[in-house]
């Protein structure tokens, strides 16, 4: 600032010309302190250090893009270090970071791009071989399933960084910084500082995070000394955001929900920790830059309390809890959790999903360590709190004979129905998985904190949590009469060929004989009967009649599909392989098409009908003339069915 004789009005700032250019691009911050300025002048910059990057925009997300839940994880390769070594896995699918809400340290790993055969596909699109200002591009390839730091390019929030393992390709939107190994985690604690918040919304005051102004940013150069205390906090504020993705089920960390006897007061302790740690991490900050308690005043006051609460994430209730072991019980039956299986170790492979096991070695990748003892205790809980530790260090929530006997529950198609006394009847196998997990008194507690019904839950709320949670890509399908006559869920990684047949067979028919049956016997009855007992006899008969009615609906559906012929294909995703079935299934979100009103799941089976899909194996199938036509002039598409194409293409 320019000093001068007379004191100017509180409201007046006086600055030459010469203090705005200390700050790149000059821009029109008068209000700022000389030391503020002085950073900017003096520091490097952190595009020297970690130059930030956009990554990969496909041209057609639809195509090749998925959540990992799509696909399954059995399709995915993980850590890859390279190019190269990724496509040595013969893999389609490749983690992929995709920017997302306003989060910290960890997390927003939702997604997979198709990137076979080193994204063969992307590279023959039409969006690449046609115009310049083509939508696909590729940009910053070599940087690819490097270990750095990601953000999201957007957010009414702070600034919020977040640890990129190894093994991800990343987007666009999902924009990424590749420091030294050594210097990562001391980036990522001044990243999530509000000294970085502050100094973009110097640069660039909108909600918008362009990496010009990210890499305009000073940061001090630190000797390994200097860097020593935040960079240990900036792990063990990783690794409690990491602990936390664990307990999510959406996440391909998914280990086991919070506890039923603690878990709300765990992870709210969690997440206290977190905020201190974080407080450190500020505290660090300010003095690795010399900001003095005048500057870091101002810098406080210009971002408010904003910034204290973005980070602040909704208490877990009781019933929040209830819902996620019901769903953690589901996954057990259907065949998609496995407790008590040791975590895989093959290469470039994640899982089995819900072990229910922690172990040290879950929070080791990249340059982060696993945790010492003491810290993995603070992490997770001492040993004393788990049933058992096996012979690697996993500690296990259950006991062998309940982890075994849990498995043991699992419907080995993946096919339940929500029906007492049917042999595939959900009700009864989720009942019984919570009371070996948690005992029967606790499974009632779990019950009756989403209404006492178990049964009426499944039939009919479940589903609405579940397209809730799963981004209305459900893992777990539900086929339900107009009426609800009969209810089928079905998991979707076991979906084939045969699937609907069997539903048919051993669900369907058998429900039908037995609703005839009844209706029969009540019809008898009210024959036979007089008065009171004739009424009770023809309201019976009646109800059954509506119910077989509705099931009937429900049967002629069916057969329409199985008539037309059904193969899913995982490749494709929930929404195309769902799009058949949309007589079946009872989907929420509706959307106009030509002037009418239809479910999402019609106007997407309409959509392929169009040949708006024909990428999609269900294509293929279905239409197989009009895809191959169109593959002889599309090489991308050509590559996706596996075609022959004459015009070779540069890639």
């Amino acid at each position: 600032m320019t000093h001068h004789t007379h004191t100017p009005a509180p409201n007046v700032y006086l600055a030459a010309y010469r203090d705005f250019r200390a700050i790149p691009g000059a821009p029109w911050v008068y209000w700022i302190p000389e030391g503020i300025r002085r950073l900017f002048r003096e520091l490097p910059k952190l595009g020297d250090v970690a130059e930030p990057v956009v990554g990969l925009q496909t041209g057609e997300n639809a195509r090749f893009l998925r959540y990992w839940w799509d696909v399954g994880l059995a399709r995915i390769a993980f850590d890859c270090r390279d190019r190269a070594e990724a496509q040595t896995t013969g893999k389609r699918w490749f983690p992929y970071m995709k920017g997302g809400a306003y989060r910290k340290w960890y997390g927003n790993q939702e997604h997979v791009v198709n990137w076979w055969n080193d994204g063969v596909e992307i590279r023959a699109h039409p969006s690449t071989t046609a115009a310049p200002t083509s939508k696909n591009n590729r940009k910053n390839e070599q940087m690819f399933f490097r270990e750095g730091v990601t953000w999201s390019d957007l957010s009414s929030k702070a600034f919020g960084v977040r640890y990129l393992p190894p093994g991800f390709v990343f987007d666009v939107k999902g924009s990424s910084g590749f420091p030294r190994s050594e210097f990562l985690f001391t980036l990522l604690g001044i990243m999530n500082s509000p000294w970085m918040t502050f100094a973009l919304g110097l640069l660039n005051p909108t909600v918008s995070f362009q990496v010009g102004d990210i890499s305009r940013v000073p940061v001090p150069l630190l000797i390994e000394s200097q860097r020593n205390r935040l960079e240990s906090l900036s792990v063990q504020a990783v690794r409690l955001a990491w602990h936390e993705a664990t307990l999510s089920e959406p996440t391909f960390d998914f280990i086991a929900p919070p506890r039923w006897d603690t878990g709300i007061e765990d992870l709210a302790a969690a997440r206290d920790r977190l905020r201190e740690l974080e407080a450190q991490i500020d505290e660090e900050v300010y003095r690795l830059y010399g900001i003095s308690a005048e500057d870091r005043a101002a810098i406080e006051a210009e971002l408010g309390a904003s910034a204290e609460a973005a980070g602040d994430e909704p208490p877990l209730t009781r019933e929040d809890l209830a819902k996620q072991w019901i769903s953690y019980a589901v996954g057990i039956v259907m065949g998609r959790f496995f407790p008590g299986l040791p975590r895989t170790r093959e290469p470039h492979a994640r899982g089995p999903l819900g072990r229910a096991v922690f172990h040290p070695d879950d929070f080791a990748v990249g340059s982060l360590p696993a945790p010492s003892p003491e810290e993995f205790d603070a992490l997770v809980g001492p040993a004393s709190r788990f049933a058992y530790v096996d012979a690697e260090g996993g500690r296990h929530l259950f006991p062998p004979q309940v982890e075994q006997a849990l498995r043991d529950l699992a419907l080995p198609e993946g096919i339940a129905v929500v029906q007492a006394h049917h042999p595939l009847d959900l009700t009864v196998r989720v009942r019984q998985a919570l009371a070996l997990m948690w005992g029967e008194a606790a499974a009632q507690e779990v019950i009756a904190a989403v209404g006492g019904d178990l049964a009426r839950y499944l039939e009919r709320t479940f589903w609405r949590d579940h397209l809730q949670t799963y981004r209305h890509r459900p893992i777990y399908w539900l086929l339900q009469s107009p009426r609800r006559a009969i209810t089928v869920y079905l998991y979707h990684e076991k979906v084939t060929r045969d699937t609907l047949f069997v539903v048919k067979t051993e669900i369907v028919e058998p429900t039908r004989r037995l609703l005839q049956a009844r209706l029969q016997e009540q019809e008898a009855l009210a024959e036979a009967s007089s008065g009171r007992a004739r009424q009770r006899a023809r309201k019976e008969a009646e109800a059954l009649l509506a119910r077989l009615e509705d099931l009937a609906t429900f049967a002629d559906s069916l057969e329409r599909v199985l008539k037309r012929g059904y193969e899913p294909d995982l490749d494709d995703g929930v929404l195309i392989n769902l799009a058949p079935l949309y007589e079946l299934v009872p989907w929420p979100r509706k959307k106009k098409v030509a002037g009418r009103s239809m479910s999402e799941l019609e106007a997407v089976w309409r959509a392929l009908e169009a040949g708006e899909y024909d990428w999609a194996h269900m294509a293929m199938r279905y239409w197989p003339e009009r895809v191959r036509e169109k593959a002889k002039r599309d090489k991308s598409l050509a590559i996706a069915h596996g075609l022959p194409f004459g015009i070779t293409i540069e890639i």
